[in-house]
């Protein structure tokens, strides 16, 4: 029987395949473009969306969903907890330029939305591995 080896398929994929380096590049591109975003005076930052707080869901969707492919060997409570950690620290800097805090939070809940919204398939599919299929061996 021969591995599948193909980008997409089910078969082992080297870390150091192309795909995997674009993963890693793009996660730490999109890190660096929401650093960038939170400290430019906010005339500066393009509006994608309507909502300020869908802005925060998207970047952190979208950061949640690199961080996820780009660490593959990474247990998902390490990516998780270390990009909590990065999303509070940020938030929290603007405290120190008198920012209040009420849209802080508000901020920081959209942005821990748009990482939830991102695990929770990779969370389900786990779950849903667990359960043995009518047509597996049981033994």
């Amino acid at each position: 029987m021969e591995i599948d080896r193909s980008p997409f398929g089910d078969g082992p994929y080297p870390v150091t395949g192309p795909l995997a380096v674009l993963a890693r590049v793009a996660f730490l591109g999109a890190i660096a473009a929401i650093v960038v975003a939170v400290f430019l005076p906010s005339h500066l930052v393009p509006d994608f969306v309507y909502s300020h707080y869908l802005q925060h869901f998207a970047a952190f969707y979208v950061a949640a969903l690199l961080a996820l492919v780009a660490s593959p060997r990474t247990r998902l409570r390490v990516i998780a907890t270390r990009l909590v950690i990065f999303v509070t620290v940020l938030e929290a800097t603007h405290l120190l330029s008198g920012a209040r805090l009420g849209p802080l939070i508000d901020n920081w809940v959209a942005d821990m939305g748009g990482m939830a919204a991102a695990f929770a398939p990779v969370i389900a599919e786990r779950f849903r591995r667990r359960f043995v299929r009518p047509w597996q061996d049981r033994g």
